[in-house]
Order: structure tokens, then C-alpha cells, then sequence
């Protein structure tokens, strides 16, 4: 029976958060633009209340952001760490321990750390790219919408600054380059611990040894810098395709 007490207590809030977070970005540029097309003038009250949910959305925002980057995605990435070093090495570095969620049988730490690492490597390299076609899909569209209105000689140039701190920031393009990133190095990380695993079958060298920690550092430090956390609905609907193709690929290499 599968048990994952992380997600639950750790990755849950962070995930509702960042639909917060972005649920109130939206609203700051919807309201951005409506203080513009609304006139002080003839309408300061509503442009009044206009402008006072704008300041607010852009303060929770910023406290949102604050949270998730120095708290909750933190505490999240190390919670699964601690779990990770504990199901490899058989020690207790947690008392929220996962059941079913790394699945090799190798009893040497080295060795089962670098299955472990590979496997959870591998589900994010496959979540991230489907993730990545809507991602592309939503950049494309933004990017399109944006490049008309800013060439169309009718448009407020009030509004294409608007369109275009929408479009380069926090949520879109970047968010895009951060999941790009994240799945090559995820690929990356995937690919070298095989190659490893293929031509070191042992790992009893010091210099194997080196190896998988340099790698599982690697793709612990990218997790981080990418902040990304992944897709749910997406885990959860390829889930039993993948752990398929996974106990494939453990079986191929012996683990």
C-alpha cells in the first residue's frame, strides 16, 4: 500500500498557495488595465476601489512569493530529501516516512541512493514535458495576443506595458524557462546515473560513490532553483504507465 505523508503535509500547502498566487497575479493585471480604461474623472469611486484591489493583490503576491521561495517550498523539498537519505541508507532522519514511494530492491546505500534518484529523476523529466506542451501552448498564445496589440497603432501604449509586465513576468515566461530548465537537467540527471548504473554495475569504486552524490546533488539543487512543484492531475493520470516503464528499466539494469 502506497503512503506519501510529504505530499500531504508539505507539498498540499504550497501547492494552494501557488494557485493563490497566481489566481491574485491575474487579478493585479486585470485590474492594472481597468484603472486605466475606467476614468478617475467621471468614475473616481470605482476607480478608487479599482486602484485599493490592485495595491492589495500585488502585497499578497509579494507575501505569497515570500512564503513559498524561503518556507514552504523549502521545508517541502527537504522533508522528501530526508526521506529519500532515510529509505537509502536505512536510517530515521524522519518519523514521516513514505511506503511505496521509491521502488527498488537494492541493499547496498550507495546503489539503492542512485535507483532512487534515477527513478525520481525520470517521473519528473516525464511530468515536466507534458506539463510543458500546455505551458508552451499558454506562452504562445500570450506571446501572439501581445505582439498584435503592440504593432497595432490603435492600442494605448499603457496597455501593451501592461500586456508586456503580464508576459515577462513571474508566472509566464519565466515560469516557462524554470520548467524547460527543470526537465533537462531532470533528463540529464536520468541519463548520467543509467550510464553509470550501465558501466558500473558494483558501484564499490570511491570514484562511483562521487558520482551518484554529485548527481543527486545536481538534481536536488536544480528542484530548488526551478521552484517548480509538479503537476497532480498529471502524476496521478500517468502514474501506473509510468511505474510500468519504470519497473522495465529497474528490471533491465538489475536493481
Amino acid at each position: 500500500m502506497r503512503s506519501d505523508p510529504i505530499a500531504e503535509n508539505y507539498y498540499k500547502p504550497l501547492i494552494q498557495a501557488e494557485v493563490w498566487s497566481d489566481f491574485l497575479f491575474y487579478l493585479a493585471a486585470a485590474t492594472s488595465i481597468a484603472a486605466m480604461l475606467v476614468s478617475g474623472e467621471i468614475y473616481p469611486t470605482f476607480n478608487g476601489l479599482i486602484q485599493i484591489v490592485f495595491v492589495i493583490s500585488v502585497i499578497f503576491i509579494f507575501v505569497i512569493g515570500v512564503v513559498n521561495r524561503l518556507y514552504l517550498s523549502p521545508r517541502a523539498e527537504e522533508k522528501r530529501r530526508e526521506d529519500l537519505l532515510s529509505n537509502s541508507f536505512d536510517v530515521n532522519l524522519t518519523h514521516e516516512n513514505t511506503v511505496g514511494y521509491f521502488n527498488n530492491d537494492q541493499k547496498n546505500p550507495i546503489k539503492r541512493l542512485a535507483a532512487s534518484v534515477m527513478e525520481s529523476s525520470y517521473f519528473t523529466a516525464k511530468i515536466t514535458k507534458e506539463m510543458l506542451f500546455r505551458e508552451r501552448l499558454r506562452v504562445g498564445i500570450y506571446s501572439i495576443i501581445w505582439l498584435v496589440s503592440a504593432l497595432l497603432r490603435t492600442t494605448d501604449l499603457s496597455i501593451i506595458a501592461v500586456g508586456a509586465q503580464v508576459l515577462f513576468g513571474e508566472q509566464i515566461l519565466f515560469r516557462w524557462f524554470r520548467l524547460e530548465w527543470l526537465r533537462h537537467r531532470s533528463e540529464q540527471t536520468y541519463k548520467a546515473i543509467q550510464r553509470l548504473l550501465t558501466t558500473a554495475r558494483t558501484l564499490n569504486k570511491p570514484s562511483s560513490h562521487a558520482q551518484v552524490l554529485e548527481w543527486f546533488a545536481i538534481y536536488e539543487t536544480s528542484k530548488s532553483n526551478a521552484s517548480m512543484t509538479l503537476s497532480n492531475r498529471i502524476f496521478q493520470k500517468r502514474n501506473e504507465a509510468l511505474s510500468q516503464d519504470w519497473e522495465k528499466i529497474r528490471r533491465g539494469l538489475g536493481l
